[in-house]
């Protein structure tokens, strides 16, 4: 199903007309780059469980019972950087081509918060950190599953997307800059939807039955 509503949502994005029609004779296909990353894990214990409490209402993000001394968060980082060309018309105008477009989508300092108040060695410990494991994991899983699909879906938007057109070679700048925001403009609802259906998943971790079942593993 959310794959489903991932496509619908790309063929939205591909629909309409794009800027830039004077130059929309030119073929534009340019270096397309992708790159991913899920970041490095880092562990922090040095939070009481209150002060986690505090940054997990922060992030919206507070866990109940006895899993309030445990916290997982992470970045969501995505990004766009153009190069392009002038090429100069018959009436001495130019068009803004794009000639590489590099795309970054991952993740950024994931950390797992553990209070210290509670002691490394014991049950509950234990059970935290296989819980807020599980929450990282979940991120890694749901970009993973995405990634191919956004890698297609931001490339068919990306070659839609027409030159610029500018009358002063002077103004390459100002025109790379207002490409730079139309593949903001059109790729970042596709980075939305899996922000938002990450979340979803998470939930269903987050949910007073899990909670009571994994309350239960310790004695």
């Amino acid at each position: 199903m959310m794959k489903k509503l991932f496509f619908v949502l790309i063929f939205l994005l591909l629909s309409g007309n794009s800027l830039g029609a004077d130059c929309s004779s030119i073929k534009v296909n340019p270096t397309i780059k992708i790159t991913s990353s899920f970041g490095k894990l880092s562990y922090d214990t040095s939070k009481n469980t209150e002060q986690i409490t505090e940054q997990a209402n922060y992030f919206n993000l507070v866990e109940g019972g006895d899993f309030a001394g445990g916290l997982s968060t992470v970045n969501v980082n995505f990004d766009v950087t153009i190069n392009t060309l002038g090429r100069m018309m018959e009436d001495n105008s130019y068009c803004v081509i794009p000639t590489e477009v590099t795309l970054f989508l991952g993740f950024d300092n994931p950390v797992i918060y553990i209070s210290k108040d509670i002691p490394a060695d014991s049950c509950q410990y234990m059970i935290i950190l296989y819980h807020e494991q599980t929450h990282q994991q979940i991120n890694k899983t749901t970009l993973e599953y995405f990634l191919p699909i956004f890698k297609a879906a931001s490339k068919a938007i990306i070659k839609k997307i027409k030159p610029v057109h500018i009358q002063n070679i002077n103004d390459m700048e100002q025109a790379t800059a207002a490409l730079t925001k139309q593949y903001n403009s059109k790729i970042n609802p596709l980075v939305g939807y899996i922000k938002k259906e990450t979340l979803l998943q998470q939930k269903r971790l987050d949910n007073p039955e899990n909670y009571k079942f994994e309350g239960n593993l310790c004695p």
